[in-house]
């Protein structure tokens, strides 16, 4: 069973203050986000290929990108749609037209550089074992319902995870659903966790660390920035 990763990178970062360029390419430490995400499944022993799904006008960039760092393990840079549900669909359909029905796919998001080698490999163990794996966290917030101006319900957060990313599948099932979605009219869904959990597949967690942001403001980018400097000195100069 082959293990794919498909990293979604197609966003402009609309979120961003300031930003002449999509969040994916802004520099941390000198190299682009989206290099720091690759990097992570390029290194990984279990993961056979990537698929970056991406914005078209930045193709040249992407492949570029791929020859400075040395990431061979790309082997499609695919042009991104006008959703993110419509470009991870091309992206899946690209790839199932090398693998089975039967291999994994872990889908990321590019602007997630934080990511790290246990949570991919229990991603994959998930996926091999349930047919799928869900990232999620624990919310540690009170969770309320907007009503007007006010608080119109709180929420019981004892029960309530964020789903984040990789959300992991068996390639067969995942893009049968896209295509389920296209046929029935859908073509902008929050994620592939909800696409499948609404046409009733059985989905499984996997606790991510709470490190795993995902970087949508200018708070995040400065968020994730620290936490790849202590990374960095970490294995620079050893300890914990």
């Amino acid at each position: 069973m082959a293990n794919i990763a498909i990293i979604f990178a197609g966003g402009v970062g609309s979120r961003m203050q300031r930003t002449t360029r999509p969040k994916q390419f802004l520099e941390i430490h000198g190299r682009p986000v989206i290099a720091h995400t690759l990097e992570r499944f390029q290194e990984h022993h279990d993961i056979d290929a990537i698929a970056v799904a991406i914005l078209p006008e930045y193709r040249e960039y992407m492949q570029h990108i791929i020859d400075r760092y040395d990431l061979d393990k790309v082997r499609w840079i695919v042009d991104g749609g006008a959703t993110g549900q419509e470009s991870r669909h091309r992206a899946l359909q690209v790839v199932a037209e090398t693998f089975g029905t039967d291999d994994l796919v872990l889908i990321h998001d590019g602007v997630r550089p934080l990511i790290d080698e246990d949570l991919i490999t229990r991603n994959i163990a998930s996926g091999r074992q349930y047919g799928s794996a869900i990232t999620c966290t624990k919310m540690t917030e009170t969770v309320t319902v907007a009503k007007g101006d006010g608080i119109g319900e709180v929420i019981p957060r004892d029960p309530l995870w964020s789903a984040q990313a990789p959300q992991t599948f068996k390639l067969g099932d995942v893009l049968t659903a896209y295509d389920r979605a296209v046929a029935d009219g859908q073509n902008d869904s929050i994620d592939s966790c909800t696409l499948m959990h609404g046409y009733g597949h059985s989905l499984h967690r996997v606790e991510g660390p709470r490190t795993n942001i995902k970087i949508t403001t200018a708070s995040d980018y400065y968020i994730c920035r620290t936490f790849l400097t202590l990374i960095e000195d970490r294995e620079a100069f050893g300890g914990e």
